[in-house]
């Protein structure tokens, strides 16, 4: 470990001996026999720390260089590429901010460490778009195998040629479509150095183009969005012409072959959502339960996890199966933020305008792996 590392260590130590301590104050008594045994462990300890940290700190000072691990180099370059995008966010000068890579008209490349920050925190914003497969990032287009519903296999004789036309895919196409997001920043919140910025600009971007995203993935129908899975006309379809009941529900979870089950989730719309909520078997008990699904509480519907969303429709409200065996996304690397202050409506507003964009393209892979519920015209949820 590096000095830093050491001392955070150290303070944890000599927080965690404080509590001993003033545990035993409050309740005006002495330290029990486990707990002074734990605290000489923790003295021990502490005073081992101090003799590694003063020798290393002895060492930089004498000019011996001291080797650091491929995770803490790691660690160090991260750290310096968010200090030069705070720096370029705050227009400060320093040696981290020269460092960034700008584009021919003045906006700064997203640093590969927080590139992959906004991935992830669009992952947590949106689950639909975290269980969508991911697919690697090439030139021009990625063509996906997309296996035909009416392939079929069979036995043939010692000898004989497997028919090709048994075994046909088609073929799926993920290009490039442009998603962004912008915010604008008060210089006032820039300018004060008790706000982290970039985290600050991060999360808020994140979950507006994730947002943008979800609603892509699931209804996207125009021509600079993706394919969405509502307008895929080979998914099932289970169609209701009434309220939306329980038996609908389970046609609907009936429709996707057991193969599929494995992973997949229930994504309504939030209207719906508290309908269904509210039913109740003859006993009075909820079908929709509290379940733990992979170490995180959230509902449950016959055993599958129950995700909101604003962007599903009337119309369309319930969508059932498995996210990542049924949707393709492909992201495109090199995210740039754009950092415009020069334009009148800034400059009159005292803010600066930060846009995010990036490309990337889905579509529905496998239909056999989804269903949708469709609410027949004219009769209300």
């Amino acid at each position: 470990m590096n000095i830093k590392e050491l001392k955070e260590k150290r303070n944890e130590l000599l927080s965690k001996a404080d509590n001993f301590v003033e545990s035993a104050e409050n309740e005006t008594r002495s330290l029990t026999d486990a707990e002074q045994s734990e605290f000489s462990k923790i003295e021990e300890e502490i005073r081992d720390l101090d003799v590694e940290i003063k020798e290393l700190e002895e060492r930089q000072k004498s000019g011996v260089k001291i080797e650091t691990s491929q995770e803490e180099r790691n660690m160090e370059t991260n750290e310096k590429e968010i200090r030069g995008l705070e720096q370029y966010l705050r227009r400060q000068d320093g040696e981290e901010k020269r460092a960034l890579t700008t584009t021919a008209d003045g906006g700064a490349v997203m640093p590969e460490s927080v590139e992959g920050t906004i991935v992830l925190k669009m992952e947590e914003s949106s689950p639909v778009f975290a269980r969508a497969r991911k697919f690697a990032s090439v030139a021009g287009t990625l063509k996906i195998a997309k296996e035909n519903i009416k392939t079929q296999a069979g036995f043939v004789g010692e000898g004989a040629d497997v028919l090709e036309s048994k075994v046909s895919f088609d073929e799926v196409k993920l290009t490039q479509k442009r998603v962004g997001a912008a915010i604008s920043l008060s210089n006032q919140l820039i300018n004060d150095s008790a706000v982290n910025v970039v985290d600050y600009a991060v999360n808020l971007l994140s979950r507006r183009a994730a947002k943008a995203v979800e609603k892509s993935i699931l209804v996207g129908t125009t021509a600079d969005e993706f394919k969405g899975i509502v307008k895929d006309a080979e998914i099932q379809e289970v169609t209701t012409e009434g309220a939306i009941t329980v038996d609908v529900l389970m046609d609907l979870y009936n429709s996707i072959h057991p193969e599929f089950l494995a992973g997949a989730s229930y994504i309504m719309s939030r209207k719906i959502f508290n309908e269904i909520a509210k039913l109740k078997d003859n006993s009075g008990h909820f079908y929709m339960q509290n379940g733990v699904v992979n170490g995180k509480l959230t509902y449950t519907l016959f055993g599958a996890e129950v995700i909101v969303t604003d962007a599903l429709t009337d119309e369309t409200p319930v969508l059932f199966g498995s996210v990542e065996q049924a949707y393709a996304v492909m992201i495109k690397k090199g995210f740039a933020l754009q950092h415009v202050t020069g334009d009148t409506t800034q400059a009159l507003r005292g803010s600066q305008l930060l846009v995010l964009d990036g490309y990337m393209d889905g579509t529905v892979y496998n239909p056999q792996a989804i269903s949708k519920l469709t609410i027949a015209p004219g009769e209300g949820a």
